[in-house]
């Protein structure tokens, strides 16, 4: 079995945030280039931190979990039965995504099966209810600190994903990056400079105690799109 390929894309402005209101100014030809570029990278998985997640498409109050439920092994991953081709992969550590439904539907992309991927610490509860929505789950490790290079494996070896984009936020970009799981970085430019304060950017270590040798990347390619949209693709 190949090593899975993890991509980093993303859209910022001129000044390098990833969210904001540059993409209002930008207009459409930022989100046509962003969805167009994606395609090309013939993924059928989208990985998204838990914030990113719980502001798009998991933003209501949790269900009420099972109060009796089983004792489920934190060994064993969960896939379930799906029809669905492509996935949304959920970092979420402590289990807070209050998921209703075990898919999401992304402006005109195929519908995604969720598959969260969590650690040991989270509850049987919570387990129990992914697995009453037909939501898959993989255990990542003990606590919050996940093994990102063990959840590529798994999420490789149970559900065939060479392919996977990594689209934010900042935070988990980092935490993919630093655990030396990024192939390549796709940024989509938007010729937008907008209020830089507080907002975060393409890779946000917010550790103070972490940091990482400056790595080199190559520019695959390089090309100036409609709208004054610049993409620029770098590999390692």
């Amino acid at each position: 079995m190949t090593q899975s390929k993890i991509i980093v894309h993303m859209t910022q402005s001129i000044n390098g945030n990833i969210t904001g209101p540059y993409h209002e100014a930008a207009g459409s030809a930022l989100s046509k280039a962003y969805e167009s570029i994606d395609r090309q990278f013939g993924s059928n998985a989208l990985i998204l931190g838990r914030k990113t997640i719980e502001e798009a498409f998991a933003n209501n109050d949790m269900p009420k979990l099972p109060a009796n439920p089983e004792t489920y092994a934190r060994k064993e991953d969960f896939v379930a039965d799906t029809e669905l081709s492509h996935y949304v992969i959920s970092i979420d550590p402590s289990g807070k995504a209050a998921w209703t439904q075990n898919y999401i539907q992304y402006n005109e992309r195929p519908k995604m099966h969720v598959i969260e991927v969590v650690s040991e610490k989270v509850s049987d509860a919570y387990l129990e209810h992914l697995r009453n929505l037909g939501v898959s789950y993989v255990f990542g490790g003990e606590n919050s600190e996940l093994d990102l290079n063990l959840v590529v494996s798994k999420l490789n070896t149970l559900f065939n994903l060479e392919t996977m984009i990594l689209s934010g936020g900042g935070s988990i970009n980092w935490s993919f990056f630093q655990q030396d799981l990024v192939d390549e970085v796709s940024v989509v430019i938007a010729p937008v400079v907008d209020d830089h304060y507080n907002r975060p950017n393409l890779f946000g270590n917010n550790n103070p105690n972490r940091s990482h040798v400056p790595e080199v990347f190559k520019i695959k390619h390089l090309e100036q799109l409609e709208g004054d949209v610049i993409w620029v693709n770098y590999t390692k």
